[in-house]
């Protein structure tokens, strides 16, 4: 049975909103790229480690992206599981990403002190810089939360065999008699 039966926000079936899903994280995944080319520009051309990891996690990201989308019209379901998973493991791997930067800012801060004019221009700069990270990842981690509900209930639905309309659907099989003669067929000797 799927975690959210047959509805998506109650406006859409969890097939539609598994696509819808995929295009918003698609969306998400360019605005990245973005980000991360605009980081490396800003920096003379030097990328960073965080800008590394988010160009090949988004970059992967849109190809998985797709994929569910493929998967979701061909009624895949070992692709749309892979979305899922591939979520959980990039959502743990930005929160990696986001953990890293706030010790780095931390540390920061710690060296610079208190002590004069430029350290309170680095703490006011620094401090909500990293607040919104935060407040960013969370929404981002919400998002993925509940698209992975999404997308996972409708792996169940493709993997129980239920349709759109919430209808579970019986797969009949003919099996072809086995070679050999017909039972109660009149045999022909010549």
């Amino acid at each position: 049975m799927a975690i959210l039966q047959n509805s998506c926000c109650g406006c859409c079936t969890v097939r539609t909103g598994s696509i819808v899903v995929a295009n918003i994280w698609m969306i998400m995944q360019f605005a990245g790229i973005g980000t991360a080319i605009k980081d490396i520009i800003d920096a003379g051309g030097a990328a960073s480690t965080t800008d590394i990891v988010n160009l090949a996690i988004y970059s992967v990201g849109i190809i998985i992206d797709t994929l569910l989308i493929y998967g979701v019209v061909k009624k895949l379901k070992e692709l749309v599981l892979s979305w899922v998973i591939f979520s959980v493991a990039c959502t743990a791997a930005a929160l990696g990403v986001n953990l890293y930067v706030t010790i780095v800012i931390l540390q920061v801060l710690q060296v610079t002190g208190d002590d004069d004019a430029g350290s309170a221009l680095v703490q006011a700069i620094l401090v909500p810089y990293l607040a919104g990270v935060w407040v960013v990842w969370g929404i981002v981690f919400i998002i993925t939360v509940y698209g992975c509900l999404v997308v996972y209930s409708h792996y169940q639905n493709l993997r129980d065999g239920v349709e759109e309309g919430g209808q579970q659907v019986m797969v009949m099989t003919v099996q072809a008699p086995p070679p050999g003669p017909v039972p109660g067929a009149a045999v022909q000797s010549f």
